[in-house]
């Protein structure tokens, strides 16, 4: 558990803190520096980088102070930003784009990690399923919209299946989990730190979302483009706090693990599991053409979020089609880039 400073200064939980514009905070930082706060959205998941610039105090020493806000999914982050309550969310590209494609004037601003191994399809342990042709017919719990669903969708198509041989079970991770272990469900697409657990109760592994090469599974920070717009310097400063702590977790990877036991809760098992699956990337590895996470029109990156798009047309999840070329700003990983 958090030690109780942490706990109250760097996890907001539900509070509406102002969006107009990063904010003045209230702690003294060297030569002067203007402080700027940023509330953002979190996943419950492994990101040593953030866990260690805020506890190692690198953002402070930037003039940053980062409220993390705790989210389990996309939707709810969404709705986050959509009313002021944060400046800006993490998760995967794909549901910010559909997000997007909704109405919601979202931009990413960098890409940091890659979660394609840490998603799975699991199938309980006397489940008759034995390959994806055994999926026609069965439910199969996922969150709408999400990398998952991309996930079950691309894997009927890659076999030759109609995109209802399965049926979808909309729920939550949490959800997911207690309909598994009831037998409610004959399977599960989802991400850690909810797979570990199945696994360990004797479920089985029948594909990761990786298998795709490339899956979708890429998650970035993005925020309203007006705020963006707004607050370069904040955004600068948090893109130069995850180097210092992506820098740190390469020298001490056992300190991104306790940091995120304190921050997440999740058990050590769990964490253990994501960090030896989970690709970081520097902030600003979306300019180099040698990154996975590349982004440019007809990257492998900028194709396989063109396909997540088209997914969410063809369920109805995206209310219309739009141009994913700008999605990502380089501007503030450029003068990160220049120093």
């Amino acid at each position: 558990m958090a030690n109780s400073s942490i706990t109250r200064r760097s996890i907001v939980k539900g509070m509406a803190l102002g969006a107009a514009g990063a904010v003045l905070a209230p702690s003294i930082v060297a030569r002067g520096q203007t402080v700027l706060r940023i509330n953002a959205g979190m996943l419950p998941i492994l990101n040593g980088p953030v866990y260690i610039a805020l506890r190692e105090k690198y953002f402070e020493k930037l003039g940053l102070d980062v409220n993390l806000i705790k989210f389990t999914s996309g939707p709810s982050q969404f709705a986050a930003l959509a009313g002021g309550q944060s400046h800006l969310g993490w998760g995967g590209m794909g549901a910010y784009l559909i997000a997007k494609a909704n109405g919601q004037d979202l931009q990413s601003i960098a890409v940091f990690m890659d979660y394609n191994k840490l998603q799975a399809l699991v199938v309980p342990k006397n489940s008759p399923i034995k390959s994806v042709q055994d999926l026609k017919g069965k439910k199969i719990a996922a969150v709408q919209g999400s990398d998952a669903h991309y996930g079950l969708w691309k894997l009927l198509q890659n076999n030759g299946m109609a995109k209802d041989a399965a049926q979808l079970v909309g729920m939550t991770p949490t959800q997911q989990i207690a309909a598994f272990n009831a037998g409610d469900v004959d399977g599960v697409y989802t991400w850690e730190p909810f797979v570990t657990p199945m696994l360990k109760a004797g479920g089985r592994e029948i594909t990761r979302m990786s298998d795709l090469d490339p899956g979708p599974s890429f998650l970035n920070w993005a925020g309203r483009k007006a705020w963006l717009e707004q607050n370069p310097d904040a955004i600068v400063r948090l893109l130069h706090g995850w180097n210092q702590g992506l820098e740190k977790m390469k020298q001490d990877p056992e300190m991104a693990i306790r940091y995120t036991l304190d921050f997440t809760g999740m058990a050590r098992e769990q964490a253990d599991a994501i960090i030896k699956n989970l690709v970081h990337f520097e902030a600003t590895a979306a300019l180099d053409p040698k990154s996975p996470a590349y982004w440019a029109k007809g990257s492998k990156l900028h194709t396989v979020l063109a396909d997540f798009l088209k997914f969410g047309n063809e369920f109805g999840l995206a209310q219309k089609i739009i141009n994913i070329d700008d999605y990502l700003m380089t501007q503030f990983m450029e003068k990160v880039k220049k120093g």
